[in-house]
Order: structure tokens, then sequence, then C-alpha cells
């Protein structure tokens, strides 16, 4: 008998979100849109769902959650054009919290080797 928890322990928590799971139906009833309108997601930009065999649409948890977003934008009254414009900033926004982040890890690992840059040469002249 083969275990999936060897297989769900070696994916990360964002390969896990990513996996495509959940078919067209499964995606319908969990967030309440029709599969119609799931299509039409899809023909104007704003989903990108997984496809099995070329042919049935299998969504992710990640799709899910964009979904729910593309939902409450559009019971906003926000269009196709305007969702696809918002979700782009969005991730936009994340891109650059993310390099933010990372410069503000080089940066700090920089003041640290600086400090002991001079730390070091204090002790070499006081000896």
């Amino acid at each position: 008998m083969k275990r999936r928890s060897k297989v769900s322990q070696s994916m990360s928590d964002d390969e896990h979100r990513r996996l495509p799971k959940y078919s067209i139906g499964v995606v319908s009833q969990l967030v309440g849109i029709p599969p119609q309108t799931l299509r039409r997601y899809e023909e104007a930009g704003l989903l990108d769902p997984a496809r099995q065999d070329g042919k049935n649409r299998l969504y992710s948890d990640e799709n899910l959650a964009i979904l729910q977003e593309i939902a409450e934008l559009a019971n906003q009254g926000v269009n196709a054009v305007g969702i696809r414009h918002i979700l782009q900033m969005r991730r936009q926004v994340i891109t650059l919290e993310q390099e933010v982040n990372e410069v503000r890890t080089l940066l700090m690992r920089v003041q640290h080797t600086e400090y002991i840059i001079e730390t070091s040469e204090d002790l070499k002249k006081d000896s």
C-alpha cells in the first residue's frame, strides 16, 4: 500500500496550494459561481486553471482564492477588464514586497558585516 503522507511531506505549502485538484463542478459548488461563469472568467483571462488531458479544467486552492477575489470584485460592480488590472496590481505589489524584504535582509547582512569588520579593526588597533 502506497502512503500519501510522503508525497504531502515532500511538497512545500506553496506547491500544495498550486496543485490542481478540483473539477469545475466542485469549484462551482465551493465558491457559488456557475460553471459557465467560471468558463467566462477563463476566457476573459482572469484565471488559468490547469487542464487534465487537455480537456477537463482542474482548479487549485490558489485558483479558489483568486476566484473569491474575482467574485468579490464582480459583486462590487467591477467589470472583467477592471478585475484583471486589479489582480495584476495585487500580484505586482506582492512581488515588490518580496523584493523589499530581500533588500532589507541583504542590507542587514551588509551592516552586520561592516560592524564585524569595524570591530575587528578596532581590536587590531588596541593590541
